[in-house]
């Protein structure tokens, strides 16, 4: 495998949106018709939720997908089963809200020998095309359960993977737990708003050729729960504050469950830790970690923490 060619590979795609747009993904991840700032676009503080990113990363990782087996030639789709094991998400600026085209730019980061199998690690660029601004970077690991790492870094604690703060949740109880009803509706809409159109999502027979009772919740779409429910809680809605996440998907959810954010308030102003839990005890999202910008006056009180 020649991981210094691999690291010079380069995908681009376009995607363009409108108001509906966001508005249609706000509702994919729980925003309810009353919360007007998400659902009204003739609102003053009508936005996207940082996690709109989503639509924009999975219209280009559909590139690098298919590319996989060209670049890495012992990777078999039919024998090495792909999912989505980590993500990073940072914002650089609020995505337009009335609209615009971004453009995304993916390249290889890293690809690292794992005990079960093979990471790779997508770096993402997504910039808006009429200005030229970076919107936000994303870093997508995809994991390719039980291909060889013959001849790659083998994982350590200080592979590209896992670098910054990430060690998981506090040991003391979290200091707040946020409930969302997951449903079959919620499945279809957030496929529709983000175009992520792997059958799995919606097709209980899919599901089931993947090994899963049936079909499965995007995991974006679970990250976007999540998110949403940090913003809600720690920042009061502030969404302007979210800086960042990084975080591990480690289950999938099933449409109907119950998924529960619970949330660690830490003592530096800037950080907050979560996982996503589901009724039974599955943890579906661990070790994630929030940073936000600090505030400029007082604690807002409206912070439920």
């Amino acid at each position: 495998m020649d991981l210094p060619y691999i690291k010079t590979l380069r995908w681009e795609s376009s995607l363009t949106y409108d108001a509906s747009n966001v508005i249609t993904y706000n509702l994919a991840i729980g925003a309810q018709g009353s919360d007007l700032p998400r659902v009204w676009e003739a609102h003053p503080e009508f936005h996207a939720l940082p996690t709109f990113a989503a639509s924009a990363v999975v219209n280009i990782m559909g590139k690098v997908t298919r590319d996989m087996p060209v670049f890495l030639p012992t990777y078999q789709p039919s024998q090495h089963p792909h999912v989505h094991s980590e993500h990073y998400l940072e914002t650089k600026r609020p995505f337009p809200s009335g609209g615009a085209t971004l453009v995304s730019v993916a390249r290889i980061k890293d690809v690292v020998a794992r005990r079960t199998g093979v990471a790779v690690v997508v770096a993402i660029t997504t910039t808006d095309a009429a200005s030229g601004t970076e919107i936000c970077y994303n870093e997508w690991t995809s994991f390719l359960i039980g291909m060889s790492g013959e001849g790659l870094t083998p994982f350590t604690a200080t592979t590209t993977i896992t670098e910054g703060d990430h060690s998981g949740r506090s040991l003391r109880p979290p200091d707040a737990t946020i409930s969302h009803q997951t449903s079959r509706e919620q499945a279809a809409l957030y496929r529709a708003a983000t175009a992520e159109w792997n059958p799995m999502h919606i097709s209980p027979e899919h599901g089931r050729q993947a090994g899963f009772p049936g079909p499965i919740l995007t995991g974006t779409c679970t990250i976007g729960i999540g998110v949403r429910h940090v913003i809600d809680t720690v920042l009061a809605g502030q969404q302007a504050r979210f800086k960042s996440v990084r975080l591990r998907l480690s289950k999938p959810v099933f449409p109907g469950e119950i998924v529960q954010t619970q949330l660690w308030k830490e003592e530096a102003d800037d950080c907050i830790r979560y996982q996503q839990v589901t009724l039974d005890g599955r943890v579906v999202i661990s070790q994630a970690v929030v940073h936000v910008a600090a505030e400029e006056n007082n604690r807002n009180p409206r912070s439920q923490l």
